[in-house]
């Protein structure tokens, strides 16, 4: 008899919580239904990798400068006229630098991206498959074996395609990875 209370008590303190907090069907397609209705015509904005990768870096604190007491004339540097300043060369350069790190960064992304795309196509695969074994091996399946070995052999088929596309994009990203920033670009002429 206490072992029945025991069972009769777990079961209620089990059961009545989910019976409480349940929500039907019913409403949960209503409020979804409402939810869509005010997003309706809202436009949303998707940011990828290759997004962040374009955007400008900026110091997350600048500090002011403090400006200098009493500059001289003599201390600031005079140019020539008629002639292009050697700074200006050099910020050019460094321009052209930046904007090839730039590039560099956003197409590494973009391999990066392709190889897990590649690996994540190659994991659920793998995953199907270990499925379709599991299936298969089962005794009380409701398909028939013929169906589960074809799913089987198609399954494998995209599996091996996938892998071999996984190991090529990990090897391009290896490579360019390897190459760097100056493999990237051609070399910038300073004149």
């Amino acid at each position: 008899m206490n072992g029945l209370k025991i069972v009769g008590t777990v079961t209620l303190i089990l059961v009545i919580p989910a019976l409480i907090s349940a929500q039907s069907l019913v409403e949960a397609a209503k409020k979804e239904k409402e939810r869509r209705e005010k997003l309706k015509g809202k436009t949303s904005i998707v940011v990828t990798n290759a997004d962040l990768a374009r955007t400008a870096k900026k110091p997350a604190v600048v500090t002011p400068q403090q400006p200098e007491q009493n500059p001289s004339p003599a201390a600031a540097p005079s140019e020539p006229s008629g002639t292009s300043a050697p700074g200006s060369q050099f910020k050019a350069a460094a321009a052209a630098r930046a904007e090839t790190q730039k590039q560099y960064e956003a197409r590494k992304a973009e391999l990066e991206n392709a190889w897990a795309a590649a690996k994540d196509k190659a994991d659920l695969l793998t995953l199907k498959m270990k499925t379709l074994w599991q299936q298969f091996y089962t005794f009380n399946s409701m398909t028939t074996k013929d169906t589960i070995q074809r799913e089987i052999s198609d399954t494998y088929q995209k599996l091996q395609t996938a892998q071999a596309e996984e190991i090529k994009a990990k090897e391009e990203l290896d490579q360019f990875s390897a190459a760097g920033v100056k493999g990237f670009a051609s070399p910038i002429k300073i004149e």
